[in-house]
This record gives structure tokens, C-alpha cells and sequence, in this order.
């Protein structure tokens, strides 16, 4: 992975990308050393894109028209952060609460609303994954696992919890696992 630019949006692609695992190689005058990454101080130069089989132009305009323009002469995948239409991807925001992630695309139209969203999860999100797992667990090998899951997914319980009945929401979980009417 290349990424081009070392401002706010290049020091995030760079930090989610190499939290991913990826190998990454980050491109800029002013790139700060970052461990696990290969940092390359210096403005960009086509030669750089090398090997990477994905780009991620962060700079300013004119860098980034760059960066696109070689990534595309040698058929590699470009997202460009500045204008979204000129790449060949977009980049969603991600949020992260207990085990949700939540990816938030704009399609390039307002990436910042995307981050807000992602950034702002209601509180009752997690709390209906964590009592999904837990019914999933408790209905392993159980012939009616997957309607009372797909039950589950698709009835109240969101709702409930939104309104902040916690209770209520293990009641009707509970009475779905047993078979119970609710």
C-alpha cells in the first residue's frame, strides 16, 4: 500500500492501515517516522508507487491529480481524498464499539458527515449484538436456530433497547431462545 501525504487524512489511512496489518509505504516532505512503516521523506515521484497494489492519494490537489495519474499508468487502484469521483475508490469511515464495526460511506459526497456517524454509534448498537451473540451461542445446534435468530434480528429488540429497556430486551431474547410467546 502507498499512501501520499501526511496530513490528517494521510496519518489516518496510514494509522488504519497499518492497524489492518498491511505493509505500507507513506510518502510526503514532511512524513513523520512512523514505526512499522516504510516513511519516504520527499515529495512524490511516480517511481515510488513501485510494487504497491493500492494508493491512497492524501496530499493537496495537485499532488493527488498526480498520484492519480501515475497509479492509473500502471493499472494500480487509486482513492483519491480530495475528490472522490477522480479515484478509482472511496474510503468509508469506520466505527467501533465493543465487537460492532460499522463502516459509513457518503460515496465521496460528504466524508466528514460519514466520520461523524461513524464516530457517534447509538449506545444500544452494541448492547443488541452482544444479546444476539449470546442467543446465538445459547441456540447452537438447535433445529429452530435460524428462525429464532432471523426472529430475533428482525423484531423488537432494537427498538427496545433504543428506548433504554434493557430488561425488556433480555425478556423478549429470552423468550425467543426458549420458544416462548412474547
Amino acid at each position: 500500500m502507498l499512501v501520499v501525504g501526511a496530513g490528517p487524512v494521510g496519518q489516518r489511512r496510514v494509522a488504519a492501515l497499518v492497524a489492518a496489518g498491511a505493509r505500507v509505504t507513506w510518502v510526503a516532505p514532511d512524513v513523520p517516522v512512523t514505526e512499522g512503516v516504510r516513511c519516504v521523506t520527499a515529495a512524490f515521484d511516480a517511481s515510488q508507487i513501485g510494487d504497491a497494489r493500492l494508493v491512497f492519494a492524501c496530499g493537496p490537489a495537485a499532488v493527488n491529480a498526480e498520484v492519480a495519474a501515475a497509479a492509473r499508468a500502471r493499472g494500480v487502484p487509486v482513492g483519491r481524498a480530495d475528490a472522490p469521483d477522480d479515484g478509482d475508490f472511496v474510503v468509508p469511515a469506520v466505527g467501533r464499539a465493543g465487537d460492532l464495526v460499522v463502516s459509513v460511506a457518503t460515496g465521496g459526497r460528504a466524508p466528514g458527515a460519514a466520520a461523524a456517524l461513524a464516530a457517534h454509534l447509538p449506545a444500544h448498537w452494541p448492547r443488541f449484538v452482544a444479546l444476539l451473540a449470546e442467543a446465538r451461542g445459547r441456540l447452537a445446534g438447535h433445529p429452530a436456530r435460524a428462525a429464532r435468530l432471523r426472529a430475533l434480528a428482525n423484531g423488537p429488540v432494537l427498538a427496545i433497547l433504543a428506548r433504554g429497556d434493557d430488561a425488556e430486551a433480555r425478556r423478549v431474547v429470552e423468550s425467543t431462545i426458549t420458544g416462548d410467546r412474547h
